[in-house]
């Protein structure tokens, strides 16, 4: 990976005297404070270094464990399979998606939730989709916690979306799908960053990211975090 020459020369906050701390230094920082101990632990068995990890966490919630986000296409999606109307997630523009979701965190493209509610998928999960309550069914399609992992990866997988709420659990599901992505398309976990982070957004290493700059963004603060590590 290559190293801008300034980047770690100004990563920590200045002190009195000295340059101040840009929006993205300050941010990395604060997502090493909080969660630096969480995320070495969860990478100990696992090929992604920590700072992917942090900088995923930094472009999906600013490190807020917290952080919720409802998707409304993902839901009527959800709803019709529920009821048997729908087998496979119906495409949506990027202008009307845009149109009905919260600007606080930034939506996965539509592309991703196509790469995985596919017919299979319903046919699979019918028998837990179909008496599903609304309630259940909106916590599917929200995303949670600190790289917004969407709720529906939790079907099948022995646990709910609430649970994605405590951190050593979210890093634990979030590595299990980055190794997924990796097999599916023969990714090396420890180097192809790039392709890493556009599958997170986008479900895919080529995909078209909702914010251009997400990759660009993922891979300076994963060099803004290397610094400020030591």
């Amino acid at each position: 990976m290559l190293h801008e020459p300034d980047v770690c020369a100004q990563a920590l906050p200045s002190r009195a005297g000295g340059r101040a701390a840009t929006a993205g230094q300050v941010l990395m920082a604060r997502v090493r404070v909080r969660w630096a101990g969480v995320i070495r632990e969860a990478c100990r068995y696992s090929s992604v270094p920590p700072n992917f990890l942090a900088a995923l966490v930094a472009n999906e919630s600013a490190g807020d464990p917290n952080a919720l986000r409802f998707e409304p296409s993902v839901y009527r999606h959800l709803v019709s399979a529920a009821e048997g109307k729908s087998r496979r997630y119906g495409r949506v523009t990027r202008a009307g998606l845009a149109a009905e979701v919260a600007e606080i965190l930034s939506p996965k493209s539509p592309a991703y939730h196509a790469e995985f509610l596919t017919s299979g998928f319903t046919s699979a999960h019918a028998s837990r989709l179909a008496p599903s309550p609304d309630e259940a069914l909106r916590e599917l399609a929200t995303s949670w916690g600190l790289t917004q992992i969407m709720g529906y990866h939790m079907v099948g997988r022995g646990g709910t979306p609430r649970d994605l709420l405590e951190p050593r659990f979210h890093f634990r599901v979030a590595l299990e799908l980055l190794a997924d992505f990796a097999e599916r398309y023969q990714l090396n976990l420890a180097r192809d960053f790039a392709e890493m982070f556009r599958c997170w957004n986008t479900g895919q290493p080529y995909g078209a990211t909702t914010d251009p700059k997400y990759v660009e963004n993922g891979l300076r603060r994963m060099e803004l975090y290397h610094c400020v590590i030591k």
